[in-house]
């Protein structure tokens, strides 16, 4: 039973060093002030008062200043407290520092409680305790990996994606630690067992094991974000080598403070206390952040190119090149920032120190490796992967600001007024809406890019192609048409609702603005009348759906394919080239050519004496043997057929022939027929009329013609022959031209 109670103190002093070594050292006990202040005065003790002793404490409560509003911003005031607070931190450094006389007294009481008041060969079987339990809890620790190597190994490809690399980040982290935690469980249990010293051997175990712990727990997740041993699972774009040189100086600065605070914690335990016991922490904490420095500017070439990687923009570029410099020269001020804390009297967050530089250390890093995973797979046809890594990046950003200030103690409920408190829950509730507003966005937006291509494809199998579209074709969905503007609406609202909480959380009163918004709506809707005309216009067209991206429309003075539908206007192309811009607002008159059928009507000039029963019979045959054509039969509504003779001219009978089909498909329908009429009607004999001229000389009779007469025929024959050709070319650029 006592070895049980025994074991479960030895669990505790770990835990609880392991707890001080994150978190910080406590700030001493409570202040003499606290500790003498007077008990409250209770009613009844107030009714045994005369009203003289009451007159008396009342003039006593009025003449006690009060707390100082937090609300109140004097810059007096602070630059009076800042001068006052700097002259305490010079004057307590003053007194640490010149307790460096006390150091070998220091060294030399606590040999003498570690060495002095022991049996012969107490410290060896110490020492031999502690290290016969790390090696046991290594061996077990080792045992385990190998049998779990054995039956597990797998071959880890080369060409992992960041999801990839951080899921095997994951799942080492959490192997290590169970390893890490079996190896302190052993470890705690073989030391127990065979050490029978008195409580500071097992207080300097817990607190050197504890940091063998911390050690282990920096040295695993620097050895699988810098991919030491798997290159593969590298989340940064170091080199082997440059990898190797960065894990080693954390591990050699985080070794040089976690064995030199946890021995500042024994020499405290030991009665080590004052100012001596802080000038050892500030030598060692002096020491820990120095060598964080120095890994910072000797790394500073792979940093800088990780993180201005070939994707990062101009600004990032400048940030990397000072990343170094501000994190080297940023970790020494932190550190005196902590020094003047304790040197107040306030607490010293340790913790909340150590937290902020490995979070400013790994954030970057992660940051430019999803942006290069974002990068590359740009236009992948993956849309949902770069829009999630880039919301990742915000809620790491988010979660990142939100463990600082926790760590800071900064008071996130609003419990208080203090300044620097409301100025941090500003800034994490503009991260949050930001977050939510950005996710938002993306969610709109690859649900409307995943649209527009589901649409786009199942145009595509149904033989559409909007690059080689026909005069009058079939224009795009409704819902293709509608996804853009819907997405554009869509985003502006977030911003909009995003931009009013970002102000309602800085402070600022939204109603004001609303208000003036309100009114400089209306200015502007009375000084641009027909911009507004323009966007509701627009508005009713698209509810009457009466038009489509794709389609064909004739306006009045232009017409095209509708290629872009505008806040205000819609951007016509003719099938010429040229596109028109037209303000909603302006048409009157629309004609869409590309809804539900279209109809063409074709004519053929035949001679007189033609044999019309014959002709309708060929163009009959014609209709039905287009209709099971494999390029034009499915477009047919209704066949190719003749209308009879419709009109005669100077030169033959026009025989008229129509035919119904889809939209667009008339052009490459009459293409088909124009050759199909053709050969049938040169199998059957039957000859299309031209236009000619027919010039008749009378050369009989005794008159004998003079030979100016017969070249003023000829030349007659000729003119009229020029005009009657120049005329059919004129009529047929004119037709062109229509078409």
């Amino acid at each position: 039973m006592s070895d049980s109670g025994e074991t479960i103190r030895m669990t505790k002093w770990v835990f609880a060093a392991l707890l001080a070594g994150l978190l910080g050292w406590a700030s001493p006990g409570v202040s003499a002030d606290v500790a003498a202040a007077k008990p409250p005065v209770t009613e009844a003790d107030l009714a045994r008062l005369s009203d003289a002793e009451l007159r008396a404490i009342v003039a006593e409560k009025l003449a006690t200043p009060g707390p100082a509003d937090s609300r109140n911003f004097n810059p007096a005031d602070i630059a009076y407290s800042l001068q006052s607070d700097f002259g305490r931190i010079r004057e307590r450094l003053g007194d640490i520092f010149g307790a460096y006389g006390g150091l070998p007294d220091a060294f030399r009481q606590a040999g003498n409680i570690l060495f002095g008041d022991r049996e012969e060969g107490g410290m060896a079987l110490f020492l031999m305790a502690f290290i016969v339990a790390l090696l046991g809890g290594f061996g077990c620790e080792f045992a385990v990996r190998r049998r779990i190597a054995r039956s597990g190994a797998v071959e880890i490809p080369s060409d992992l994606t960041l999801w990839l690399k951080l899921r095997a980040l994951a799942e080492s982290l959490l192997r290590d630690g169970l390893f890490i935690l079996l190896f302190s469980v052993v470890a705690i249990v073989i030391f127990f067992v065979i050490e029978t010293g008195g409580s500071v051997d097992r207080i300097a175990f817990a607190f050197y094991l504890s940091a063998i712990v911390i050690l282990r727990l920096v040295a695993s997740f620097s050895r699988s974000f810098l991919g030491i041993r798997i290159p593969a699972m590298r989340i940064t774009s170091f080199s082997n080598s440059e990898a190797l040189a960065i894990h080693r100086g954390v591990l050699v600065s985080m070794a040089l403070g976690a064995f030199g605070f946890f021995t500042c914690a024994l020499f405290a335990v030991m009665g080590i206390h004052g100012d001596v016991h802080l000038l050892l922490l500030l030598m060692v904490g002096t020491v820990m952040m120095l060598g964080f420095s120095i890994v910072f500017v000797l790394g500073r070439e792979a940093l800088q190119r990780d993180l201005s990687g070939s994707a990062a923009s101009s600004g990032r570029r400048r940030f990397a090149r000072l990343y170094p410099w501000l994190m080297a020269a940023g970790i020494p001020v932190l550190w005196a920032l902590l020094v003047g804390m304790a040197t107040l009297g306030t607490t010293p967050l340790f913790g909340a120190g150590l937290s902020t530089i490995a979070i400013l250390s790994v954030w970057p890093m992660f940051d430019a490796a999803a942006q290069r995973e974002s990068h590359n797979l740009t236009g992948s046809g993956d849309d949902v992967t770069p829009s999630v890594l880039r919301v990742l990046r915000i809620a790491v950003a988010v979660g990142s600001l939100f463990i600082l200030l926790t760590g800071w103690r900064f008071d996130l409920l609003g419990r208080t007024d203090a300044v620097a408190s409301a100025v941090g829950r500003g800034l994490l509730e503009v991260g949050v809406v930001l977050l939510v507003a950005y996710s938002l966005w993306q969610i709109l937006n690859v649900w409307a890019n995943r649209k527009i291509a589901e649409e786009d494809a199942s145009l595509i199998s149904e033989g559409h192609d909007s690059s080689e579209m026909e005069i009058g074709g079939a224009g795009l969905s409704r819902m293709r048409t509608l996804l853009p503007l819907f997405r554009r609406a869509g985003q502006v609202t977030i911003a909009v609702i995003a931009l009013m909480i970002i102000l309602s959380s800085l402070g600022v009163n939204i109603a004001p603005v609303l208000a003036g918004a309100g009114v400089v709506g209306l200015a502007i809707g009375f000084g641009s009348q027909t911009l507004v005309r323009d966007i509701v216009s627009g508005a009713f067209f698209l509810m009457d759906d009466a038009f489509r991206l794709g389609e064909y429309v004739d306006l009045g003075d232009v017409k095209g394919s509708v290629e872009r539908i505008a806040t205000r206007s819609l951007q016509l192309r003719h099938h010429r080239g040229a596109l028109h811009t037209v303000p909603f607002g302006e048409i009157t008159r629309l004609s869409n050519y590309s809804r539900d059928w279209a109809i063409m009507k074709l004519r053929f000039r035949v001679n007189f004496d033609a044999d019309l029963e014959q002709a309708r019979k060929i163009i009959k045959k014609v209709g039905a043997s287009l209709l099971e054509h494999p390029d034009v039969g499915e477009d047919f509504i209704q066949p190719f057929k003749s209308q009879g003779v419709v009109e005669v001219d100077d030169y033959g009978l026009i025989i008229s022939t129509k035919f119904m089909c889809k939209p667009g498909k008339q052009f490459l329908i009459r293409r088909h027929a124009y050759a199909a009429v053709q050969k049938a009607f040169a199998d059957n004999g039957i000859s299309f009329a031209r236009p000619e001229v027919r010039v008749s000389v009378d050369k009989g009779g005794d008159e004998k013609t003079a030979p100016g007469d017969e070249q003023m025929s000829d030349a007659s024959a000729v003119a009229a022959a020029t005009a009657i050709a120049s005329a059919a070319r004129q009529k047929q650029a004119t037709e062109t031209t229509g078409s």
